[in-house]
């Protein structure tokens, strides 16, 4: 059974998906961890340049997709408004950089047209393909795969043990 914010969690899009250990990255580079996802941290060290420390990269168990683990924002028709390329390095962590993304292949009026700056009056737009943060109102869930020594998975070890000894002296 799916309960909303125990073991599913409904990401930026809407979808209902499982959820942990999941962090909530913002176009700041400000983010949430759940429990499970506790002592993760994220820092933008530029311009649509997000990373991700203190994981062992995306959740090994594939629930997500090919990636295990991140959702891009969508517009109202499901398409995405940024392009995302990401690694996972030596050490675990994630390295996350973000792209516009026109979809000039489309009608004018349903392209993704988002303004950089405006210049003398005048309306000044990201390119297709040009480095930008996280469009504001949006946020990437990111599931990741965390190390055997989180905060999460020493509690529950501590609790298998205590579980086990409460067991044990109840048998003897």
């Amino acid at each position: 059974m799916l309960s909303l914010g125990q073991n599913c969690h409904q990401d930026g899009s809407g979808y209902i998906r499982p959820s942990s250990p999941i962090i909530e990255i913002f176009p700041s580079g400000k983010f949430t961890t759940n429990d499970e996802s506790e002592g993760a941290t994220v820092s933008k060290p530029g311009l649509g340049h997000y990373q991700v420390t203190g994981v062992l990269g995306y959740n090994a168990d594939g629930a997500w997709g090919v990636h295990g683990g991140i959702s891009s924002p969508k517009n109202n028709n499901g398409l995405e408004l940024i392009y995302i390329d990401d690694k996972v390095n030596k050490d675990g962590s994630i390295t996350i950089e973000t792209f516009h993304r026109q979809h000039s292949h489309l009608p004018e009026r349903f392209q993704n047209k988002r303004i950089k700056a405006i210049v003398n009056g005048e309306k000044v737009y990201y390119q297709d393909g040009e480095p930008c943060d996280i469009p504001e109102g949006c946020r990437w869930d990111v599931r990741v795969q965390m190390p055997e020594n989180s905060v999460w998975n020493v509690r529950q070890k501590e609790a298998e043990v205590a579980t086990d000894i409460e067991q044990t002296e109840s048998v003897e």
